[in-house]
């Protein structure tokens, strides 16, 4: 099997390797060696995980730990147990060396800490939107959902969080975005070429795209035929991205 290849995102102008890859680079290093994880508190509020990386004899090597609160952003107030366990694995492989960054913090963990700062405390959520059909009215033109520019008519409006590049089991590259589309949070399939580069070039950022919604394994996915940038306005001014409260 390939050694596998780092995959880094950079947030804020810094890179960072998610924990998938830490995680098949160990394995594929030592498989005879093992991670051990152990849920230190499940409560109403918060969750805090160990995880233990052991050597052949089943003795520690690295341990790492993390902490998330059940009110920070909307992942976690369905998934707050699967995030901190994902992330006290990435800090004890950062903590092994598994990280080509230079930082133990993994970029799934920074990319919570940006979303929590961001967000705002909710108490009782609206109702999430119903999902698009397939063939959804294109809709008006300048409508775009939110942004200052003009969205030519039949496009929609995509706010571009993050990606992940990848590869089919023929060798084809392909993006995933995590974005919202008109409003709505889903992922974000890219195949050809041009496309690609506009993506990479404006993430995080918006465009205006073509496509088509898909149902995929219960979710609503859009896979984007054309994409093309936009003017957005100014953002409101907020403070900067306080990287301090990541324990690197």
């Amino acid at each position: 099997m390939p050694k596998p290849k780092p995959i880094i995102q950079n947030i804020k102008g810094k890179d960072y390797e998610v924990v998938a890859s830490r995680l098949a680079r160990f394995r594929h290093d030592h498989p005879e060696r093992a991670i051990l994880t152990e849920c230190i508190h499940n409560g109403e509020d918060r969750v805090v995980y160990k995880a233990t990386v052991c050597d052949e004899n089943h003795l520690p090597i690295a341990v790492g730990h993390a902490e998330e609160y059940r009110n920070a952003g909307m992942i976690n107030k369905t998934s707050a147990t699967e995030n901190c366990e994902t992330s006290a694995i990435g800090r004890a492989l950062g903590i092994l060396g598994y990280d080509v960054c230079n930082s133990i913090a993994s970029a799934d963990e920074v990319e919570r800490a940006i979303s929590q700062q961001d967000s705002r405390p909710f108490s009782s959520p609206a109702p999430a939107p119903a999902a698009p059909s397939h063939t959804p009215a294109p809709p008006p033109a300048g409508s775009g959902g939110g942004a200052a520019g003009d969205i030519p008519p039949g496009h929609r409006l995509v706010e571009l969080r993050k990606y992940f590049e990848n590869e089919t089991s023929k060798g084809k590259p392909y993006i995933k975005a995590f974005a919202k589309v008109d409003g709505e949070d889903m992922d974000v399939y890219v195949w050809d070429a041009y496309n690609l580069q506009i993506v990479k070039d404006n993430c995080p950022g918006q465009l205006a795209a073509t496509g088509e919604y898909e149902e995929f394994r219960g979710k609503t996915r859009f896979k984007l035929a054309e994409a093309q940038t936009i003017e957005a306005a100014p953002a409101p001014q907020k403070g900067a991205f306080n990287d301090s409260d990541i324990p690197f």
